[in-house]
């Protein structure tokens, strides 16, 4: 690692410790997400640092099957890849609208702005209110729940704002596999994601550990590339916290 991509792990941390203002569960530095929700009122920070990009993350779910997302990435300049250094502001909502008995399986859908680290166009540089994008959340049990899978198709629409007029769209498509009860209180987990279309992005693929101690916390890390061998997202390493609920006492609803 050099020392400018340890700088950025640092940099990175330390602009999230002070956003307290990230979450999925299973720590954000991987692409694809599930349907779940957190409870109503339990807020989530969630921190990823990794050579490629850092993000901090805060969700709140304000309201039952609804969180909330507010945060900022950091990418590193990357000439390689055509990438300037740069930060991008992260806004969305997610809307659970399904999920069975045991909630293990189920259906939720998210739409925001800003660019998702997976899905950015080769050589752009795209902000909040300048990249828009929705997908679909399917999760679905295996072997009791012992595994699970995620699938997320969508679309992302990206304007360039130096150039008015000029955008591009693409189809976004990701899927992962988790694997539990094989290290205690861990998930071994694999992805692979990418864009089709005029905002295309190189397919890529992600795999690592997710330690679970929940509800209060989850930690992951992760290696990635892209197929055609560029250099993708590799060391990754995440954190989710959860609060208790704090806005409401009593008749909180999941």
């Amino acid at each position: 690692m050099t020392a400018q991509h340890a700088h950025t792990l640092v940099r990175g941390a330390l602009l999230g410790a002070l956003l307290l203002v990230g979450r999925d569960a299973g720590a954000q530095q991987f692409n694809s997400d599930s349907f779940w929700v957190a409870p109503q009122g339990v807020a989530t920070f969630t921190l990823t640092a990794g050579q490629e990009y850092s993000l901090g993350i805060l969700t709140v779910a304000l309201f039952p099957g609804w969180e909330f997302n507010l945060g900022v990435t950091h990418f590193v300049d990357n000439p390689l890849q055509l990438t300037e250094g740069h930060y991008s502001g992260v806004l969305y909502a997610k809307r659970r609208f399904y999920q069975n008995d045991d909630e293990t399986a189920g259906f939720a859908v998210m739409a925001g702005t800003g660019v998702n680290p997976g899905h950015l166009e080769l050589g752009t540089e795209t902000d909040t209110f300048t990249s828009w994008w929705a997908t679909g959340a399917l999760t679905l049990p295996f072997r009791g729940g012992d595994v699970s899978l995620d699938l997320m198709p969508g679309f992302v629409f990206n304007r360039n704002q130096d150039r008015p007029g000029d955008a591009a769209w693409g189809m976004t498509w990701s899927a992962r596999v988790a694997v539990y009860k094989i290290v205690p209180q861990c998930s071994i987990v694999g992805e692979v994601f990418g864009t089709t279309g005029e905002a295309y992005a190189e397919p890529q693929w992600k795999a690592g550990v997710r330690w679970e101690h929940m509800p209060r916390i989850v930690v992951a890390a992760t290696y990635g590339r892209a197929f055609n061998g560029e250099p993708g997202a590799r060391l990754e390493v995440g954190v989710s916290i959860f609060t208790d609920p704090f806005l409401c006492r009593k008749g909180c609803r999941k």
